[in-house]
């Protein structure tokens, strides 16, 4: 009978081992659940207590049997802690320690102040049955929704191990009389084979519960996700990735497609595009890198009207297959706005360069006006007297103006100053000079660092060029066509001390042209 005792409990070991590994792949798998290290460690320490008890027998490692049993008591407690963290409850580790406490000092005390097997069995049967019913009270009274009906199952039978204990505790108070194990056999060959049994039935029920508890959360997840596919305000759709076959869409994509469910589901998604090389790029960008953002494409609705939409997708593995998932969003309307405000903006900015313009530019001729003509000339004059460099002024006035207009009329009196503002616009324009309107029929033309050949050149080219405008003028004295009288300067302005000097030199070459008959050109310099 001992050695049967004996190989149950060799038994029991290899069945606890088998338990370990069976709960180390769950922890492997499912560690993010707390508790599991614990079913695992409690295991591991209840296989280690089994193997030790029987190195009694061997005298010279007798003392390390004496560690079997507190080390069985320590596996329970982890039962009880992992059982609790599993349920996400609370955990006292006041209550686990106060017990291994209260075990060690019962059991060692029956063994080394009063060696007594009577007192330790007692002590052994008392705690495991305690611990068991703490357990199965956790299990049953504390159970979490997601795995009640298991948990009822566990706590059954961690029920039936404490009761099994409480019924060992009562038979060996019936027993006082014990004073060696084999006094014990039949207790002992009884509780290696209930513990055989239970062992198995509370790992099995600890698994499922793993399983149980992970499949209600799969499907909680699966609904979760469904839930949020389904009534994402934006339109979404999964397809096949290799040949483009619908799967699913939510209901937005109904409203903004126009097709019902039942119409695009197990259909493929090329109608739904526009463009087939639209299609290609977003699947380009999606092979290359796994996901597609904020691509903008035109797609067809049921009646074949068309809208913008702006798309973003990812591949994903459904059942092993890859998968879209695309996001669609409607931004035709936005589209529109952002097209009205371009154009208001392109509005806007043409309507204040044309504001710009006109508050430097005459409005009949186009030339720059007597204001921007002032400040370009300080800006100059500044600039070239740090230079020590020269600066030209042509001032010309068209001749017998006023004749001109008692004549042939206003009208005709603003269309000769528009030809002649033109001829002088095409004659600064390669040079990039400034040229404006100075008074009603007075002209005026900057030439900065122009010299005093050059200057006269370029008057003389004025002259001539107005008058071969052949613009009639029989009330003129100085011939048959509208002339003009020049005058042009040529100073340094350092050697002035403001722009005034130079236009009142200018002021004074024009009026002797003038002097001269008018139709000419006439010279000053600060020496002159």
């Amino acid at each position: 009978m001992k050695l049967n005792i004996l190989a149950f409990m060799f038994v029991l070991s290899l069945v606890l081992g088998t338990q370990v590994v069976a709960l180390l792949l769950q922890y492997r798998v499912n560690r993010t659940y707390k508790g599991i290290k614990y079913w695992l460690l409690g295991s591991g320490l209840m296989a280690l207590g089994f193997i030790m008890m029987p190195l009694v027998a061997i005298k010279p490692i007798e003392s390390v049997a004496r560690l079997a049993n507190p080390i069985l008591i320590l596996g329970h407690l982890s039962l009880y802690i992992g059982v609790k963290l599993f349920l996400n409850r609370k955990t006292n580790k006041w209550i686990p320690i106060l017990i291994f406490v209260m075990f060690n000092l019962f059991y060692y005390y029956y063994m080394f102040i009063i060696n007594d097997i009577y007192g330790r069995t007692i002590v052994i049967s008392v705690c495991i049955a305690i611990i068991s019913f703490m357990i199965a009270y956790e299990l049953y009274f504390k159970k979490d929704k997601f795995v009640s009906s298991t948990s009822n199952f566990t706590a059954s039978v961690f029920f039936v191990y404490g009761c099994f204990y409480t019924m060992r505790t009562f038979l060996t108070i019936g027993t006082p009389s014990i004073q060696s194990y084999d006094d014990q056999r039949f207790i002992l060959l009884a509780t290696v084979i209930t513990s055989i049994i239970i062992s198995n039935l509370w790992s099995l029920g600890l698994i499922i519960m793993v399983n149980q508890r992970l499949d209600i959360e799969n499907q909680l997840e699966k609904e979760k996700l469904q839930l949020i596919f389904s009534t994402n305000i934006d339109a979404q759709l999964i397809t096949r990735l290799d040949d483009g076959l619908i799967v699913d869409v939510n209901d937005e994509f109904t409203v903004l497609s126009g097709y019902s469910k039942g119409e695009v589901i197990g259909k493929l998604i090329e109608d739904i595009w526009d463009s087939n090389e639209d299609r290609n790029i977003y699947l380009d960008q999606l092979n290359d890198n796994g996901l597609s953002e904020d691509l903008e494409f035109v797609f067809r609705r049921k009646d074949d009207s068309k809208f913008m939409g702006i798309t973003s997708g990812k591949i994903i593995e459904i059942e092993s297959v890859n998968h879209i998932i695309s996001v669609v969003r409607d931004i035709t309307k936005r589209k529109l706005i952002e097209c009205e405000m371009n154009n208001l903006v392109k509005q806007l900015e043409i309507e204040k360069n044309t504001a710009q313009l006109n508050a430097i530019t005459d409005s009949l001729t186009g030339l720059y006006n007597r204001g921007y003509f002032d400040k370009t000339l300080r800006m100059e004059f500044s600039r070239i007297s740090e230079s020590g460099s020269m600066l030209s002024l042509i001032m010309l006035d068209i001749d017998y103006f006023k004749n001109f207009n008692d004549k042939y009329g206003h009208i005709a009196g603003d269309e000769c100053i528009q030809m002649i503002s033109n001829m002088l616009k095409d004659s600064v324009k390669e040079t990039g000079n400034t040229a404006a309107r100075y008074g009603g029929e007075e002209f005026i033309i900057i030439l900065p660092d122009i010299d005093e050949d050059y200057a006269k050149m370029f008057g003389e080219k004025i002259r001539k060029s107005t008058e071969d405008l052949c613009i009639n003028h029989e009330a003129s004295e100085a011939s048959k066509c509208v002339t003009v009288s020049v005058g042009i300067v040529t100073v340094y302005p350092s050697q002035l001390k403001s722009p005034d000097q130079a236009l009142k030199m200018t002021d004074e070459a024009l009026y002797e042209a003038k002097g001269k008959g008018r139709n000419c050109c006439a010279f000053k310099s600060k020496e002159t």
